[in-house]
């Protein structure tokens, strides 16, 4: 039997409470004494429920409650990604959602209610170590459906027992607590679980360290609401008035300690920042999310796309961001590392110092002075996958003589633009030059004739979670099978890194983030602290609400140095409350290659997308509305949040 658990659907506690309400027991389903009784049958009860937890994975579609969580939803994750949604990744299709889609799992919190209500009637039949175990991880499921709740709409319902359908409405309909109260639930519950539960699990279950790992993200999360809530100007509002949305500043610090804690007992545990593969930095960071083994893994959600069609254990992220037809055999690549992210790296120049654009005697000549990290999260020009090389070039330039602004409206524009010096073309198109015959675009893009799928719109394809030991033929909708990292120790340092910095603890905070970028092969690996105030973030170059120190800004960049591509942005851009600044008329930019045929020459160029798209975030993101429907069925959820 295998040692981790497959995210397959079981209804148990639905079709439970169906039996017991018309007192019969169908043959083929578990009652309660089945489920509950034994190690097994409370093993299928839970992975019902971690079916549905909210870990926003490759198929996680975030304007959508039909699909956004749901195990068998698998939708094309790439085109419809939360990277795409907020930026992270440049695509064609999908913008800013700032009213989310109606998360709201308390049918799932009702199965866990039930369980930690029932359970203590089967105390004699498991040990105390078990039961206290068994107990604990129902703690820990009902702290992460809170946490998609609260992170959402602020102060929910705390429901913690089961209730009775056929109550009254003075019972059944359930007020919303507020802000506060809400995160310290979620604390209390993440507390009971670390204290209750084992060291170690099966694969895909939660230990002691998985939930001070939940522990250590909701903390943070929630002492950043705490402290720059105050500068979105909600004072007015009712919800914030009555505490449901925002909490006092003054417990910012309570949170952040609750999350450096949680760190420091993860720090003491058995993981370690994964480093198999050195000295190739690059390579090594790369296979992090891969190696389903690695030292760093704290929590991972399981795929298998072994098992037959009509499944939900798939997902599509190797056919939406590989080019088809030599590295994918079906759709092509969907998303692509805008430059505005990329330059958070250390990376080579390819301006000089006079403004004009450095020539490299190769396209893949941009990668020598990249940080490993980043190579390790994006493929370049010349590097291979399933045993074909990137060939990555947007056009040619018969001269460029100017400035590398030029090419985007500069004095000289019209000269090197003009008609005929610059050459785009499409797949496999070709120009003759004194005589020569060049090829105007490389093998993957980026094509001026073919709109956003499968056309490299810019530099660089997205490396993180690429299986490259898939064959081509088996790259293709609903057959890639690695894993999600949910948590590990990567996260775990800048979580903490961040929470000390924000207490005042900057030396020990930089501490973590040595460890981050010594890994990551970063040129500098322990920057010098630096106290001045900034209100002018990195990306965007947003105009926050706030002042904090260039170090605390240097930290939030780190963490999406080392985190791009894993979900984490969008919701860091929310509890910071810089969303609707960083996304005000975000225009990606791309960096683009052109061949200079007159020198021989390659040159990178800092261009706007080719459809000048751009996203933009409202302050109404920073809080989801209530449900109507939930109103509807319960009027003292009112009053909803602001701007709603």
């Amino acid at each position: 039997m295998k040692k981790y658990i497959l995210f397959y659907s079981v209804l148990l506690a639905m079709i439970f409470s169906a039996c017991q309400k018309l007192d019969l027991e169908p043959k083929g389903t578990l009652g309660e004494p089945e489920l509950f009784g034994n190690e097994f049958g409370v093993k299928k009860f839970f992975t019902g429920l971690y079916n549905y937890l909210p870990i926003e994975d490759f198929n996680y579609y975030g304007t959508n409650s039909n699909t956004a969580y749901r195990p068998d939803g698998y939708w094309e994750a790439g085109k419809n990604s939360q990277g795409n949604m907020s930026g992270e990744f440049f695509n064609t299709w999908v913008g800013v959602d700032n009213d989310g889609f109606g998360y709201w799992p308390y049918d799932r919190i009702r199965e866990v209610n039930q369980f930690i209500q029932n359970f203590p009637n089967y105390k004699s039949k498991f040990a105390d170590n078990m039961y206290n175990s068994l107990m604990g991880e129902a703690y820990f499921l009902r702290a992460f459906f809170y946490f998609g709740l609260a992170k959402r709409y602020g102060g929910v319902p705390i429901v913690k027992e089961v209730q009775d359908p056929f109550a009254g409405k003075d019972v059944l309909e359930v007020s919303r607590n507020t802000e506060y109260d809400t995160w310290k639930f979620i604390y209390d519950d993440l507390k009971f679980a670390m204290d209750n539960m084992p060291a170690t699990s099966e694969r895909g279950r939660a230990n002691k360290y998985v939930a001070a790992a939940l522990m250590s993200r909701t903390m943070l999360y929630a002492g950043s609401i705490a402290k720059y809530t105050q500068y979105l100007g909600f004072q007015g509002e009712a919800a914030t008035k009555a505490g449901l949305a925002g909490i006092d500043p003054g417990k910012a610090n309570e949170f952040f300690q609750y999350a450096v804690d949680a760190g420091k007992f993860i720090e003491a545990g058995p993981y370690t920042l994964y480093t198999k593969n050195y000295p190739d930095k690059a390579l090594n960071f790369a296979n992090l999310f891969i190696d389903a083994a690695s030292t760093e893994n704290i929590f991972i959600k399981d795929f298998d796309r072994t098992v037959p069609d009509g499944t939900r254990l798939r997902h599509s992220y190797d056919a939406l961001m590989s080019p088809t037809p030599d590295m994918s055999s079906d759709v092509g690549a969907e998303s692509y590392p805008p430059l505005d992210f990329m330059e958070l790296y250390d990376m080579t120049a390819y301006t000089n110092p006079d403004g004009t654009p450095v020539r490299f005697a190769n396209r893949s000549d941009i990668k020598n002075a990249m940080e490993p990290r980043m190579r390790g999260t994006m493929y370049f020009d010349g590097d291979v996958l399933r045993g074909k090389a990137f060939s990555i070039q947007k056009g040619i330039y018969r001269t460029y003589n100017g400035l590398a602004a030029d090419a985007q409206g500069g004095s000289n524009a019209a000269a090197i633009n003009s008609n005929g010096n610059r050459i785009l073309g499409g797949r496999g198109w070709t120009t003759e030059i004194n005589g020569t015959t060049l090829n105007i675009t490389g093998a993957h893009g980026h094509f001026d004739d073919q709109g956003g799928e499968n056309n490299g719109w810019g530099a660089a394809f997205v490396r993180k979670y690429i299986n490259p030991t898939a064959t081509v033929a088996d790259v293709k909708l609903y057959t890639s099978g690695q894993h999600w990292v949910v948590f590990r120790l990567g996260e775990i340092y800048l979580n903490t890194a961040e929470a000390l910095y924000e207490l005042g603890k900057r030396d020990e905070a930089f501490v973590y983030i040595e460890k981050i970028r010594d890994r990551a092969g970063s040129k500098v690996v322990r920057p010098a602290i630096d106290q001045t105030l900034t209100n002018i973030g990195t990306i965007n170059k947003a105009n926050y609400p706030y002042q904090i120190e260039k170090s605390l800004q240097f930290i939030r960049d780190e963490r999406e140095r080392e985190l791009y591509g894993e979900n984490h942005w969008w919701w860091d851009l929310r509890r910071w409350r810089t969303a609707d600044q960083v996304l005000r008329q975000f225009r990606l930019r791309v960096l683009s290659c052109y061949y200079v045929a007159s020198e021989g020459k390659y040159i990178y160029l800092d261009e706007i997308n080719r459809w000048n798209r751009d996203w933009t975030a409202s302050k109404s993101c920073y809080y989801e509305p209530i449900p109507g429907g939930e109103i509807g069925k319960n009027n003292k959820l009112l009053p909803n949040n602001p701007l709603y």
